[in-house]
């Protein structure tokens, strides 16, 4: 009785509005893929993410931090932290360093009746330090369908170029994600980042407030939060 009753709460929080992200890395697009949807120009996107052992270069449980804005409908741009465990002076090991990295998106296509909309991006564009582990140049392509009346089925496409010879991001990648009618602004999603496959979901609570959490191939689990809000309207 109480596992209904739980689920029934988690639906309803679902049904509060629609997201719309690159979860783990703070960016427009699924779980851990790119897609080439843009948030409204004047978006302002801020949270945290915990990336257990495997979703990462690194050989530790981590997390990020990032900042997000849309400044233009075309144009998206965002900054991230990502805590590097490491030892101090005095031989104590912990979370005293981090990994800064950039990500820059141009949409050149907006999706129309027939054609997706193509996204071209980079992540972490700086002179290669060793520690450059997201670099790289990617396209993407998605396109939209709906199979009842209200639901929103989309399909994305893509590929990374990595900017260096340690970068986990190379190869093709791509993904699927669902809204259903009877609850548009819950998504669940399916994906392969180059890395390995990921399932999950995502919903916004209240109006500013979204979580999401999934899983890669069943072996770990991913989740964060974040914050959002229109500072141009």
């Amino acid at each position: 009785m109480k596992f209904r009753q739980g689920l029934m709460v988690c639906c309803l929080l679902c049904c509060a509005l629609k997201v719309q992200a690159q979860y783990s890395m703070g960016n427009t697009g699924q779980l851990n893929i790119p897609t080439a949807e843009m948030q409204e120009a004047g978006t302002f996107m801020g949270g945290g993410n915990y990336l257990p052992n495997g979703m990462t270069p690194f050989n530790f449980n981590t997390g990020n931090y990032f900042v997000n804005i849309t400044f233009l409908s075309f144009l998206e741009l965002s900054y991230r932290c990502t805590l590097l465990k490491t030892k101090r002076y005095d031989g104590k090991k912990g979370y005293f360093q981090q990994d800064r990295s950039m990500t820059a998106r141009i949409r050149p296509l907006k999706e129309g009746k027939y054609r997706p909309s193509l996204v071209v991006g980079v992540d972490d564009p700086f002179k290669n330090t060793g520690t450059n582990y997201f670099a790289s140049v990617y396209g993407t392509l998605t396109k939209g369908f709906s199979i009842v009346k209200g639901d929103r089925l989309a399909l994305t496409a893509g590929y990374y170029i990595p900017l260096n010879d340690h970068s986990i991001k190379d190869g093709p990648f791509g993904g699927i994600s669902y809204s259903p009618a009877f609850c548009r602004e819950m998504t669940v999603m399916a994906e392969y980042d180059s890395e390995g496959f990921n399932m999950g979901a995502a919903a916004r609570l209240w109006k500013h407030l979204s979580i999401h959490v999934f899983t890669r191939e069943f072996n770990s689990i991913s989740g964060g939060i974040r914050y959002e809000c229109r500072l141009l309207h």
